[in-house]
């Protein structure tokens, strides 16, 4: 579906499939795509509906196949049903004729899940192309090194995974600048944790995971973001992912940088923990379990 979602139903797209031979998601994909762009450049008023109407009849059968096009104006019969996709009761509209079911999904799955969306996040930055898979694997590590039963391993797992999912609503003018950010930039990037928690609060049960995620970033003594969460408000695990994080960043190689070794990383971890930003006895601990690998 994805891959061929920019195919013409002629048979002049990229891969040179006809309608027929393209799956029917992914023509549906690409009118709701190229419908998408024209409203984007042209509003969504009676301009708007009129200018999609016509240029979907003129590329019926070319750029479209007629099964969609005649779909599209089967849903919308007329300028008003269309108008409303730009209302903000949409989502409500559409999950009322869509029930939600609740599905429970066992761990090699949600790991599955977790392990793709961190591949996504992480290859949106060539600066970062396993930080997140590291950050989950090493938080797992360690959280069974210090004695955590499997359960919660897997849900630290899944968070470290997960962490940064907030970076996909951060430009890589920014995720990719090779120079200090500026304050405005820097603002911006320490949005990406807010995201991650608006992102996985979407998730039924995943407040933990949600919570032990997100807060990566705050800081014992109140510094922190995106919340300035205090040392009373943040639980071990949510400290354990802020260290993880910060070790799993200096020691990776990164185009612009060489990776730190374990001894000058620990070094810095005791340094923010004398500071109060981290937690000094999970920095400790640190030193000791990586201390070998």
């Amino acid at each position: 579906m994805i891959l061929y979602h920019h195919e013409h139903a002629d048979g002049t797209g990229p891969f040179q499939k006809k309608w027929n031979e393209i799956p029917l998601f992914a023509r549906i994909i690409h009118l709701a795509d190229t419908i998408d762009i024209i409203g984007n450049n042209t509003g969504s008023g009676n301009n708007s509906w009129n200018f999609i109407c016509q240029y979907l009849l003129k590329n019926r059968d070319g750029l479209f196949d007629s099964e969609c096009v005649n779909a599209f104006f089967h849903a919308f019969t007329h300028s008003e049903s269309f108008i409303c996709l730009s209302d903000n009761s949409f989502e409500m509209k559409l999950w009322e004729i869509i029930p939600r079911q609740k599905q429970v999904f066992d761990w090699k799955t949600c790991k599955n899940i977790a392990d793709f969306y961190a591949k996504i996040v992480d290859y949106k930055s060539s600066f970062t192309s396993r930080h997140s898979i590291e950050v989950a694997e090493k938080a797992a590590f360690f959280a069974q090194y210090i004695g955590y039963d499997s359960i919660n391993v897997q849900k630290i797992y899944l968070a470290g995974a997960l962490h940064d999912i907030g970076k996909m609503a951060v430009g890589n003018e920014i995720l990719e600048k090779p120079d200090k950010l500026t304050d405005d930039e820097f603002s911006k990037m320490k949005n990406h944790a807010g995201y991650t928690y608006l992102i996985l609060s979407e998730v039924n049960d995943f407040e933990e995971i949600r919570d032990w995620a997100a807060f990566h970033h705050e800081k014992l003594n109140g510094k922190g973001y995106p919340f300035g969460k205090t040392a009373a408000e943040l639980n071990e695990p949510e400290r354990i992912m802020a260290c993880i994080d910060i070790y799993q960043a200096l020691t990776e190689d990164r185009p612009y940088k060489k990776g730190l070794s374990h001894e000058k990383t620990c070094e810095m971890l005791d340094d923010m923990a004398q500071k109060g930003f981290v937690d000094s006895d999970i920095s400790k601990k640190i030193r000791e379990c990586f201390g070998g690998i």
